[in-house]
């Protein structure tokens, strides 16, 4: 049969339109189906996140109807992350807000953890900082408090649990050749620092949004013989001047350069306790799609009441190509896993009976 030059023309067209409807991203037609899981309540850090801005997510996201948010029973992201990663289809119709203990359950190998967040593609992260302070003798030069009021004895840091964010101040003070034990039950920074004050436990690390005061006021009313040893993150309040970055601290107590798996180890994990809240794709979502969420997000984090919300908390709000390297900072390689899981072997036991770490 001789093909007219019409019909030619009209599979022409046809093919263009199957081509162009393969384009679309698959949620772009079923907008009632996207979801944003959370790892936490809505009282969490993520919970509160999703609620505030799902109005101009779901707008910069051109979607119908808000946004579908399912939050979790649990507060860490484990079960939710675990979801996310056996169920979640890469076509973005889901996405994932986590904390950073989600990050922190899969570096120390918590047996509940079932996820790689290696393999997923933020869209967003909001970082914070931490502060640890210990007693001093704050006259001295950092080394000689250091080695002169921890030498003879071991130091009592305040933990909310063993692996929680506080694992960042547990490994810092190891490096800098201390022997902490980690005091459990404390699951605030409050409580953390009354028990500072009354002299039940050496040395706490808190971050801005846990207190319920201006970090400055806590830095300047300190119990007496007490000062921050270091910080991580982006400190911006007004003392933090004062305050040397763990590199700077460690250059002074040990006067050479950190290195070794276990200081990688601790990199990440330091990282992981700074992150505040996260949002991630799957792995392999398209481009586009990463895309669109990524220019979502940038709009949302422009909105007002959002930017008063991280102010508040002291975040720093980094979307799209700009969100990935707080997200890869968390990813050790594995001599650094392997270092990490050892150093808790070893210390674990220890840390139940309530001996100091061993160095390994």
């Amino acid at each position: 049969m001789k093909l007219t030059r019409r019909a030619a023309l009209g599979g022409l067209a046809g093919l263009a339109g199957a081509t162009s409807g393969l384009k679309t991203p698959a949620w772009a037609a079923a907008a009632t189906d996207v979801q944003l899981l959370l790892g936490g309540t809505l009282t969490s850090i993520p919970g509160q996140f999703a609620e505030l801005a799902n109005a101009a997510l779901s707008r910069s996201l051109d979607l119908d109807t808000p946004l579908e948010l399912t939050p979790d029973i649990g507060q860490d992201g484990v079960r939710a992350a675990n979801l996310f990663d056996a169920n979640s289809a890469p076509d973005g119709n889901t996405a994932l807000a986590f904390p950073g203990s989600t990050l922190l359950a899969s570096l120390t190998g918590d047996t509940r953890v079932h996820y790689d967040f290696g393999r997923w593609t933020p869209v967003l992260v909001a970082s914070t900082t931490t502060v640890v302070i210990a007693r001093t003798e704050l006259h001295k030069t950092l080394r000689s408090r250091l080695t002169g009021f921890f030498h003879d004895h071991p130091v009592r840091l305040a933990v909310s649990h063993i692996g929680g964010p506080e694992l960042n101040a547990l490994m810092g003070l190891s490096l800098l050749g201390l022997r902490p034990i980690p005091v459990v039950g404390y699951v605030d920074s409050s409580a953390a620092l009354s028990a500072l004050h009354a002299g039940d436990v050496d040395a706490v690390q808190i971050s801005p949004y846990t207190l319920d005061r201006p970090l400055d006021d806590v830095l300047a009313n300190l119990p007496e013989g007490t000062g921050a040893i270091y910080y991580t993150g982006d400190l911006t309040d007004t003392h933090s001047s004062n305050i040397p970055i763990f590199l700077e601290a460690y250059q002074q107590a040990r006067r050479r350069a950190p290195e070794g798996p276990f200081y990688h180890a601790w990199q990440a994990v330091s990282a992981s306790a700074d992150t505040a809240m996260a949002i991630a794709l799957p792995m392999l979502t398209p481009p586009e799609v990463v895309g669109k969420w990524s220019r979502a997000c940038s709009a949302t984090v422009s909105d007002s009441g959002v930017r008063h919300w991280a102010d508040l908390h002291h975040f720093k709000l980094a979307t799209g190509e700009n969100a990935e390297p707080f997200l890869s900072r968390t990813v050790p390689d594995l001599g650094a896993t392997l270092a990490l899981r050892r150093w808790l072997a070893v210390n674990t036991p220890r840390w139940r009976q309530g001996q100091e770490t061993r160095h390994i």
